[in-house]
């Protein structure tokens, strides 16, 4: 396989804010139990009009202008999402029409907030071999459109956004190094909407309402993530014969700022060693890797040469971990 780096790195998030403040008017919560359970204070919502494919769009726009390419040259494009446009057709071939890729394959990826650090891997595997010079891969989520406004539990964790990334093949010494991937179907039931497909139809005999909405086991969440975030970045580690000593930056999955920071303490690591912006954005779900990395290179925490490592554990039950370096 020829060595396959990220050439061109884009973010977007929707313009409208929705603070702790503003969730607490609408339901029984308060910024300060938001603040120490989560550590969110903002999130973006995304305007009525607007779907997932748009703020992919928005990202992949950003990304493709870094990479110096258009959307002509784009060969393939993977898009993570859990909240999809339409049930089918795929949201990755909507946003392939939108954004003009006219010369693209386009699929999705639904490995819920673990879904980028999926694509970025099968997108690694395809970019670089004949055919594929230029691979698009996206995670998109608009999960204010999924949530029960009414469950506190769920819907004050979440927020709406984007990030891409285009890959290409790069010099030796740079790029996607390895990936370490895991899934365990027992444990689907922990995180799902558990109507709107065969199963329970919408409606049908056996459906309720909320059934339509995200629903979450918050306590076997923890106990899965606090587990899947130190395991993957060994895992991955191990598989591309490095140590903990060798990495520069870890960017996880944006979920709770208790479970980075009890998945850093298992991995011996100081917080020093991760980048977190959940405060500003929530829980974005498959975009919330790509958006964190865009933030932490423009602020300087990652520069050229540095061994990254990217992780995320979510519904399936999914995790896994992606090392490249810069």
């Amino acid at each position: 396989m020829p060595p396959v780096g990220i050439v061109g790195l884009g973010a977007y998030v929707p313009p409208k804010v929705m603070t702790n403040e503003d969730w607490a008017e609408l339901i029984d919560t308060s910024d300060d139990w938001i603040t120490t359970k989560t550590g969110m204070k903002e999130r973006r919502i995304a305007a009525d009009d607007v779907c997932t494919s748009d703020l992919a769009v928005n990202a992949c726009r950003q990304a493709l202008e870094e990479a110096g390419i258009g959307p002509e040259d784009v060969d393939l494009l993977i898009l993570a999402t859990s909240s999809p446009d339409v049930p089918l057709s795929s949201t990755a071939g909507i946003t392939q029409h939108k954004l003009g890729c006219t010369n693209a394959a386009a699929f999705d990826v639904n490995a819920v907030c673990a879904g980028w650090v999926h694509a970025l891997d099968i997108g690694g595997r395809f970019a670089g071999t004949p055919g594929y010079d230029n691979v698009l891969v996206v995670g998109a989520e608009v999960y204010s459109r999924i949530l029960n406004w009414e469950d506190r539990t769920t819907c004050v964790l979440f927020g709406d956004g984007a990030g891409a990334a285009v890959l290409q093949q790069v010099d030796e010494g740079r790029g996607l190094l390895g990936s370490w991937m895991m899934s365990d179907g027992a444990g689907a039931g922990v995180i799902e909407i558990p109507a709107g497909g065969v199963r329970k139809p919408i409606p049908s005999s056996g459906f309720e309402d909320g059934d339509q909405y995200f629903h979450m086991d918050g306590r076997a969440v923890w106990d899965f993530a606090t587990e899947a975030f130190p395991q993957a970045v060994k895992a991955v580690l191990e598989r591309i014969d490095y140590s903990l000593e060798d990495v520069s930056m870890i960017i996880p999955h944006q979920a709770n700022i208790n479970i980075i920071k009890t998945g850093m303490e298992k991995l011996g690591l100081p917080m020093e060693k991760t980048f977190t912006n959940l405060h500003k954005y929530g829980n974005t779900a498959g975009a919330s890797v790509p958006i964190a990395m865009r933030e932490a290179i423009e602020e300087g925490l990652i520069t050229e040469g540095d061994l990254v490592i990217t992780v995320a554990f979510g519904g399936g039950l999914a995790w896994g971990a992606n090392a490249f370096i810069l």
